[in-house]
């Protein structure tokens, strides 16, 4: 009986041990390029937001900011081609000037930065505020639209909002319109996406907004390019794939982009 037993395992261990020999560690070697990313949006009538440097962080690796931001940037600001304002980094990323100004319409930005021997380099022009002249529902598809006056050099998006308990707003622009004629009697046309099926009914005609935004023409590049689906926010994590930014350098994606928000408009 004890002989049997001794067998036995003798047996188990050289199972054990043929098994261990016969595996194989696979390491994914992914290689990971290093990119720079450069994030400020700036709002007419807003405060200058300062602009945000941080890098992107290997596939695979959560996202945080401790580890994304950078400290070592020199930068700075140019206004008009003429007043010269330098960043400092205060946290998260974020480089601010040391005293606070107001973004105006029709102002042109230039933004001038260096990390480590690589140059960055963005511009844009503050547009003006959307006017819309009209609003309308479509109740074939279900989108707003509005028609707007356009500007040189001014592209828009809209969202759709319902005025329910809780508010509730559109967290995607469907697409962006580009002006193909100015005149003092030209309009553009600008539409949201479909509203859900339960903000649909007769019930919400009386709580259905659109509201439009203009932005530097570039974002219609950044817009049409960007993955299907994703947020607004996202191709900043990684390294952004095919994406069209504004910002210029080795290794260096981003957006430097001027925005105005329109009021809310009721669509009956």
């Amino acid at each position: 009986m004890k002989k049997n037993i001794y067998i036995l395992c003798l047996l188990i261990l050289l199972i054990v041990t043929t098994s261990c020999e016969n595996e194989q560690v696979v390491e994914v070697d992914v290689a990971h390029d290093e990119f720079t990313v450069v994030q400020s949006e700036l709002r007419l009538d807003g405060l200058f937001p300062g602009v945000r440097f941080t890098r992107t962080l290997p596939i695979g690796v959560p996202y945080d900011i401790k580890q994304a931001e950078l400290k070592n940037i020199t930068a700075y600001v140019r206004i008009d081609s003429v007043q010269v304002i330098p960043l400092h980094y205060t946290s998260e990323g974020i480089y601010d000037p040391l005293y606070e100004f107001y973004v105006e319409a029709g102002t042109f930005y230039e933004l001038f930065a260096e990390r480590d021997d690589t140059y960055i380099y963005a511009k844009t022009v503050i547009p003006e505020k959307p006017t819309v002249f009209s609003a309308s529902y479509s109740s074939g598809e279900h989108y707003l639209q509005a028609a707007v006056k356009p500007y040189r050099n001014e592209v828009y998006a809209a969202l759709w909002a319902i005025s329910s308990t809780p508010f509730i707003k559109a967290d995607d622009y469907f697409s962006v319109s580009v002006p193909t004629e100015i005149s003092p009697v030209s309009t553009i046309n600008v539409r949201t996406s479909p509203i859900p099926e339960e903000f649909q009914s007769p019930a919400y005609n009386n709580s259905r907004f659109i509201q439009v935004f203009s932005f530097d023409k570039s974002f219609k590049n950044y817009f049409n390019s960007r993955t299907s689906g994703q947020g607004i926010s996202d191709p900043f994590v990684q390294e952004g794939g095919t994406v069209e930014w504004n910002v210029y350098g080795d290794n260096v994606i981003g957006m430097f982009i001027g925005v105005a928000e329109g009021e809310l408009v009721p669509v009956f």
